[in-house]
């Protein structure tokens, strides 16, 4: 059985960005993500058949970007809205690449979901809707997640239709601090 994972790379840097803020503090502005042990992390010593990633530029960061596709993960970048400087499209993009998946695969997988955004919620939609998808089909699905940004419905119905994986445990080796603290291995 595939693992497929879909990242919402916002969504987990601004928790662990905030995380850092109590953990380390006035180090938020070196704060970083290890993107290869939280991919590491995700996968869990499983084989990834499929990874897709949303994120927003600012950063235009080609070198950012290119750490994820030289992890084997398909990204998609999205400029961020004129007029509020705010995201635009990033979850729809991950909903849409979730739902294109699940109906594309000829047998059902592993949904491995990165991210603790639990908008649409209220109005029968987001991420909670395609992680239902995905279970309508015969999938098993995953949620990692910052526990201190984690939707509360969205970790709940991970803890009951599947697995519900914390970040918190994993934080010294998915996270550094650029200069000063390097990432443990995880």
């Amino acid at each position: 059985m595939g693992i497929n994972i879909f990242w919402d790379n916002s969504n987990i840097w601004l928790v662990g960005r905030g995380l850092c803020e109590k953990k380390e503090p006035h180090d938020e502005q070196a704060f970083r993500i290890h993107f290869e042990h939280l991919f590491d992390f995700a996968a869990n010593k499983r084989a990834v058949d499929y990874a897709f990633l949303s994120g927003s530029e600012p950063p235009r960061n080609d070198a950012l970007w290119k750490r994820f596709s030289d992890l084997g993960v398909v990204v998609e970048r999205q400029e961020r809205g004129a007029l509020s400087g705010g995201e635009v499209a990033v979850d729809e993009s991950l909903h849409l690449a979730m739902a294109n998946r699940i109906l594309d695969c000829d047998t059902p997988e592993t949904l491995v979901l990165l991210t603790g955004d639990g908008s649409g919620y209220e109005d029968g939609g987001g991420f909670i809707k395609q992680l239902e998808r995905a279970k309508k089909h015969g999938w098993k699905i995953e949620v990692v997640s910052w526990d201190a940004g984690c939707n509360r419905h969205l970790k709940s119905f991970a803890e009951k239709n599947g697995v519900y994986r914390s970040l918190e445990p994993a934080y010294e080796g998915i996270t550094f601090i650029n200069g000063k603290r390097w990432a443990k291995k995880v």
